[in-house]
C-alpha cells in the first residue's frame, strides 16, 4: 500500500510539473502569436492608412463615387438636395440621393461646421475629401471636419 501512495504521489507530482511547463510555454507561445499578429495588423493598418492619406489622394467625378469604396478621394460638386434628422445631416451630390455620393455629417460633429449645414452647403459648389465608404448599397463620405469640404464658388 506504501508502494502505492509512492507511485501516485510521484505521478502527481511529474504531471503538475509536465502541466506547468507546457502551461508556462503554450502561453508563452500564444503572446508571441498575437504580439506578432498585432505588430502585423498595425503595419498593415499603417500602410493601408497611409496610401489613402498622403498626396496621390484620387480626384474623381462624384457620379462614379460606388466604384471607388474605400478610396481616399476628391471630388467636386454642387449640393442639390440636403436634409437633416437632428442626428445627422445628409449633402447630396444628386436629387437621386439612393444611387450617388451622399456627405454626412454626424451630429457628434455639427458644432465643428456652421449652424445649419443643410442650409449652408445647399446649392454651394463644393470640392470634397475623404473615403468613400459603402452603406446600404450606396457611397458616401463622412464629414468629420470643416477642412474636408470647401466651398469653391
Amino acid at each position: 500500500m506504501n508502494n502505492f501512495y509512492g507511485k501516485l504521489a510521484a505521478i502527481t507530482a511529474a504531471l503538475v510539473i509536465i502541466f506547468f511547463f507546457a502551461n508556462r510555454l503554450i502561453i508563452k507561445e500564444l503572446k508571441n502569436i498575437n504580439l506578432t499578429q498585432s505588430r502585423a495588423a498595425q503595419t498593415y493598418q499603417y500602410k493601408h492608412d497611409s496610401d489613402f492619406k498622403d498626396k496621390q489622394k484620387k480626384k474623381i467625378n462624384w457620379k462614379d463615387a460606388k466604384n471607388y469604396i474605400d478610396y481616399y478621394v476628391e471630388v467636386e460638386g454642387e449640393i442639390v438636395s440636403s436634409y437633416n434628422s437632428g442626428k445627422v445631416c445628409f449633402l447630396n451630390f444628386h436629387k437621386d440621393y439612393k444611387n450617388y455620393l451622399t456627405l454626412v455629417i454626424f451630429a457628434s460633429d455639427f458644432k465643428k461646421f456652421p449652424d445649419k449645414p443643410e442650409k449652408y452647403y445647399l446649392g454651394k459648389k463644393v470640392r470634397v475629401e475623404g473615403r468613400i465608404k459603402e452603406y446600404k448599397g450606396k457611397p458616401e463620405i463622412k464629414i468629420k471636419t470643416p477642412d474636408q469640404i470647401n466651398i469653391i464658388e
